[in-house]
């Protein structure tokens, strides 16, 4: 529990300075008589009144002073903004190969702008690739049929029959793949596959429907799941490859690898014969493939909400010790690779500009080293300085800059923060042409993004660190420290090994289960963006390897998601939208049923959920008692008159995005709730499914 802190502004104005100065007139002033609001001697007791209270709101923000100040002593900052992040999806003028002789690859350069569309007065918003991506035209060199895998018949397709499936009786499980050049990476291109196939009696499939499933290779056996465009003019035309001549558009994921099949490497796509839905029917006999061509429409690259600043001049050094310069732009993303100070050195006889590192601070720092620090939220860049010792010594940290020195900044880059995170399709705008690229667009919204820490987030944050006095031991302290690795983490569970026969954890080995920050896309309803990446898993193991025990191993995972999904009858109050009372009704429960906050208006925060909501809390049971007591209090519902609950498991990297086509992918049933209450396990949290809301009207009775 804090210590109380004293409250030096205990005076109100009306009942302390006002009310008490105008008991005293009587005693210092019996003349005085008129006390109302119009006498001029009342509106001078307001006046001081008002003065005073100023004076003492001010003097009681001196503890705050001291806090902050103690904040900087410790050498507290603002963590900066973390950037959205999403995928930009290039679409070519032309399709690659351009011909059979010209197989020239279309280059997008890193750091490429794509700007959103700007509707009204907002800002655009700009995100910047990553890393090049290099769109190659593919290059098939194999097409085998499990059955006869040993059997390559790309180069006797005109010769003889390729026959997809089985030849006399297709079943399930007949597979064929499509085998690509391994040194030609595809991954995350847009594969057009042109059919020409023979006539063919295979009755008994829906054609624009067929009994197929197309999967890709992930590296160590493993494969992922791909649908078929269904975007326009990317539609199956192939009619199950039974039409003489049709295409069919696959998005390659951007984790697609080459890896080998019965011996063979190579990048793979695969056909297998599966029939999810009665309605797809089945093959009567197998298509007959004639030929098969491969061509590229374009590819994907992951970008960032940042703006890019190469090789800015920062000035020329003085000569002097604790050197601070200014950025341009401020406040600043966290330094990534290849973004440093520069300094001219002399280097055999010619002055060239050397990297420096940066440091947190420059307690470790030596005269020799050349660091700096730099603060991210004010953009400022600082050298060392020189410290007096308590011997009378002078201590210099990091190294000092020659005096007439120039300095610059290789790169940095700005942005960052809530408004990155973009719905689908809204970034279309090439700042720059390229070359054979015709258009570009986020096919999945943007996440991610979160603005500077406040002042009130880098006090918890600091109460946190002085708990765990920098080391980590208990799982509190892991907690704690995870949440300071980055932005992009909302909320960490700590998972220890107990001893038990029970616990799943050997021993010397600490789970951290992260929610990254996805409260928008929550909102949107889009669940897989709770999954953690590897890039963010990565800095949190990163940051943890500071501070973790030798012995300990770190396991960094997700937690176990429960979908809820509710099935509410209520009757709307008179006068009222029936429409705007449903739409509410089902934003309250997804905004309760959430492992995050999301955002929402202040005076539209639910009792249940309090004040300090951080989201569901880990092994919190939900009584469907609760869910009546909710929809009750929506402003507009008159009755609340049935509540049905159903669940599901939740992995988020196997949800579909509600703004991506769907895929065939079979996804866990819901359950429905036969009790009144649902057991949540202790590393396990609630998260909401589309929650449906019916609408009944008020029965007269009969007697009326």
């Amino acid at each position: 529990m804090p210590l109380p802190a004293p409250n030096l502004d205990d005076l109100r104005f009306q009942r302390d300075l006002v009310d008490s100065a105008r008991k005293r007139i009587v005693h210092y002033c019996p003349e005085w008589t008129e006390y109302n609001l119009s006498d001029p001697g009342i509106t001078l007791i307001e006046l001081f009144a008002w003065m005073t209270e100023l004076i003492v709101y001010r003097l009681n923000q001196v503890p705050e002073k001291n806090y902050v100040e103690f904040l900087n002593l410790l050498g507290m900052q603002r963590q900066p903004a973390s950037s959205a992040r999403t995928d930009l999806t290039f679409w070519l003028s032309v399709s690659l190969p351009i011909s059979a002789e010209n197989e020239t690859p279309v280059v997008v350069p890193a750091g490429t702008e794509v700007v959103s569309r700007q509707v009204g007065d907002e800002e655009a918003v700009i995100f910047t690739t990553d890393r090049q991506l290099t769109i190659l035209p593919p290059k098939l060199t194999q097409l085998r049929r499990e059955a006869d895998f040993h059997k390559n018949y790309l180069p006797r397709l005109g010769v003889e029959t390729f026959y997809a499936f089985d030849e006399i009786r297709p079943k399930p499980g007949d597979t064929f793949y499509l085998g690509f050049e391994e040194e030609r990476n595809i991954s995350g291109h847009i594969l057009e596959l042109a059919f020409e196939c023979e006539r063919t009696r295979a009755v008994g499939v829906r054609r624009e429907d067929p009994p197929w499933v197309w999967e890709c290779s992930m590296g160590d056996g493993a494969w992922e799941e791909i649908a078929p465009s269904s975007r326009q003019g990317e539609k199956d035309t192939t009619g199950g490859l039974n039409n003489p001549k049709g295409k069919l558009t696959l998005y390659l994921p951007m984790g697609m690898r080459p890896q080998p099949v019965y011996g063979r490497n190579a990048f793979w796509v695969r056909c297998r014969l599966e029939q999810r839905r009665p309605e797809q029917g089945m093959y009567t006999e197998s298509p007959r493939v004639a030929s098969v061509v491969a061509h590229t429409l374009g590819a994907t690259v992951p970008a960032t909400h940042a703006v890019i600043l190469e090789r800015e001049e920062l000035g020329r050094s003085t000569g002097d010790p604790g050197q601070s310069f200014r950025l341009e732009y401020a406040p600043i993303l966290a330094l990534a690779d290849g973004e440093t100070v520069e300094v001219e050195e002399m280097r055999a006889g010619e002055l060239v500009f050397v990297p420096w590192s940066a440091v947190d601070n420059f307690a470790h720092s030596t005269r020799y080293d050349r660091h700096f620090v730099v603060d991210t939220d004010g953009g400022a860049v600082h050298f060392g300085p020189s410290v007096r010792q308590p011997d009378g010594t002078v201590r210099q940290y990091g190294r000092v800059i020659e005096n007439g020195r120039r300095i610059r900044f290789t790169r940095y880059r700005r942005g960052g923060g809530v408004p990155g995170n973009v719905p689908t399709d809204a970034l279309q705008v090439l700042t720059t042409s390229l070359a054979y690229v015709s258009r570009v667009t986020n096919l999945r919204r943007a996440t991610g993004g979160r603005d500077p820490e406040s002042l009130d987030e880098v006090k918890a944050r600091a109460r946190r660190e002085l708990r765990a006095q920098l080391r980590a031991v208990t799982a509190e302290d892991y907690e704690h420290l995870a949440m300071s690795a980055s932005r992009s983490v909302a909320r960490v569970k700590c998972n220890a090994p107990t001893g038990s026969r029970d616990s799943t954890l050997p021993p010397g080995s600490v789970q951290i289960l992260i929610v990254p920050a996805a409260a928008d896309a929550l909102r949107a309803g889009d669940l897989s963006r709770l999954q953690v990446d590897e890039a963010l898993a990565r800095t949190v193991e990163e940051h943890l390897d500071q501070y973790r025990l030798l012995t300990t191993t770190l396991r960094i995972g997700e937690p176990t998601y429960i979908g809820v999904q509710v099935r509410a009858e209520i009757i709307p109050s008179e006068y009222s939208l029936p429409e705007a009372v449903k739409a509410r009704v089902a934003e309250r429960l997804k905004a309760f049923i959430a492992p995050l906050p999301l955002p929402e208006e202040p005076e539209r925060t639910d009792e249940l959920a309090g004040e300090n909501w951080e989201g569901w809390p880990f092994g919190r049971n939900l009584y469907v008692a609760e869910l009546f007591s909710l929809i009750q209090r929506v402003p507009g519902v008159k009755h609340v008159l049935d509540v049905q609950v159903s669940t599901r498991t939740v992995i988020p990297s196997r949800e579909v995005p509600p703004d991506v086509e769907q895929t065939d992918a079979e996804m866990p049933p819901l359950k429905r709730l036969e009790q009144t209450v649902i057991r949540v396990p202790a590393d396990a949290l609630l998260c909401s499914l589309d929650h449906q809301i019916e609408l009944h009207a008020l029965e007269e009775d009969e007697g009326e």
